[in-house]
């Protein structure tokens, strides 16, 4: 292959993440338009009195849409950054759980059916070092997977502090992972063989696993068809307990 050719080839798939990344951008603002009429109807409705059960779970259908197809661009543009080396790797001392209790709020509000996660922590809470962003996106990613993959029960997220690391697990009862489709889970644009007819774009788990990695964890995943499926993340704390 000559230059000429492969500077061409270049350009385009500059060009082609360029245009991936404006399109992302430009869906987000009418997406964030209709939130805020969706707020403003549900206001409305509860003020006038005329709030019911059917209005509520409709505009709760709606809200929760909005938030998939964010998440599905915020996806879109997570891997564009990943594969052009542009994401952020600033790292601090934090406590995990303060990444996950605003997102057990968030996924109280997108669930119809009054599933709320389940938070529960054991051992003596220690820092770890990690980017505040890419951890949110790590829960966040794995989460709505287990409410999406769930059945009746709420997602699980325990938070295991040990002697040495903090062991985090994300348990739900849903549908499974079959064992061909476990060592390709975390491959760009794979999906399971089991998850036809369920939105996704195939790119969370790739995402989970770069910033897992870019944060010097390690990730791993256990499942059983129809019996559920558990993420386990270790993160080792940067020198003593904090």
């Amino acid at each position: 292959m000559d230059s000429t050719h492969t500077s061409e080839s270049s350009t385009l798939l500059n060009n082609a993440s360029n245009v991936l990344a404006i399109t992302a951008h430009e869906f987000k603002t009418p997406l964030t338009t209709i939130t805020s009429i969706v707020d403003l109807v549900s206001a409305k409705l509860r003020v006038d009195r005329y709030m019911n059960p059917f209005y509520e779970q409709q505009l709760s259908r709606i809200t929760s849409e909005i938030f998939s197809l964010n998440n599905m661009l915020d996806e879109m543009l997570t891997i564009n950054n990943i594969l052009s080396g542009s994401f952020e790797a600033t790292k601090e001392l934090l406590y995990a759980e303060e990444q996950l209790l605003p997102l057990k709020e968030q996924f109280r509000s997108l669930t119809d059916d009054n599933r709320t996660l389940q938070i529960n922590l054991s051992g003596t809470p220690c820092k770890i070092l990690a980017n505040s962003g890419q951890l949110t996106r790590i829960f966040t990613n794995l989460v709505s997977n287990a409410f999406k993959f769930s059945r009746e029960n709420p997602p699980v997220v325990h938070l295991s502090y040990e002697e040495k690391a903090l062991v985090i697990t994300v348990s739900d009862d849903g549908i499974g992972i079959p064992a061909e489709d476990l060592p390709h889970l975390f491959q760009p644009y794979y999906r399971g063989s089991n998850t036809g007819g369920i939105a996704g774009t195939g790119l969370g788990l790739t995402i989970v696993k770069t910033f897992v990695t870019a944060n010097d964890g390690e990730i791993t995943v256990s499942s059983e068809p129809d019996k559920g499926t558990v993420f386990t993340l270790v993160f080792r704390y940067p020198d003593t307990c904090q």
